[in-house]
């Protein structure tokens, strides 16, 4: 009997280390599998300007930094920064027209407005991806009747911010907001 449970301990022995080895195996490759699945991937950052108005001339910098113009464009303008972010965004806006137009000029971040305003005949946005803040001037709409006359550059400059949050429709919240940041239904 003793000959037999030697028997069996020596033929058995190669099967459970086969079995060890393999449940080795397959516990060190699905811990490897796991380690691959928890690494997020990194997506860039991209910023955009993108501005909305009848007849205007559009100076911006570019991903270089340096200063760009459009002359007379009508309607919706974008221009995509890709690549390395300038630390300052610079985006200005005159109208061209005679009289006075509405022109809405704003920053995007990954396709959401982070800065931007609408103001009357132009409009002048600073913005630094570092801090994530902006500084603006719009003009303001004077009618030409009044008592001070016309200033087709858009009258007094102000400081303002809107929410800027986009709409179902594909527009943009127009709500002033003090300090910046979104309005209350957009937070």
């Amino acid at each position: 009997m003793i000959m037999m449970f030697a028997k069996f301990r020596v033929s058995t022995l190669p099967i459970f280390f086969k079995l060890f080895m393999l449940l080795f195996f397959l516990g060190s490759c699905k811990k490897a599998t796991n380690d691959l699945q928890k690494q997020p991937e990194s997506t860039p950052t991209v910023f955009a300007y993108e501005v909305h108005c009848d007849l205007c001339n559009i100076t911006y910098n570019d991903l270089n930094g340096e200063s760009r113009t459009v002359r007379n464009n009508t309607g919706k303008w974008s221009f995509n920064i890709l690549g390395k972010t300038p630390s300052n965004l610079k985006l200005s806006v005159v109208t061209t027209l005679p009289g006075y137009q509405s022109i809405q000029a704003y920053i995007l971040k990954d396709g959401e407005v982070v800065y931007g305003d609408l103001g009357y005949n132009r409009a002048e946005i600073t913005y630094s991806t570092v801090n994530g803040n902006g500084t603006s001037s719009f003009g303001s709409y004077i009618p030409s009747t009044s008592p001070g006359g016309s200033d087709q550059n858009g009258g007094t400059s102000s400081s303002s911010s809107v929410c800027g949050a986009k709409n179902k429709s594909g527009g943009y919240c127009k709500r002033v907001v003090a300090g910046g940041g979104r309005c209350w239904q957009h937070r």
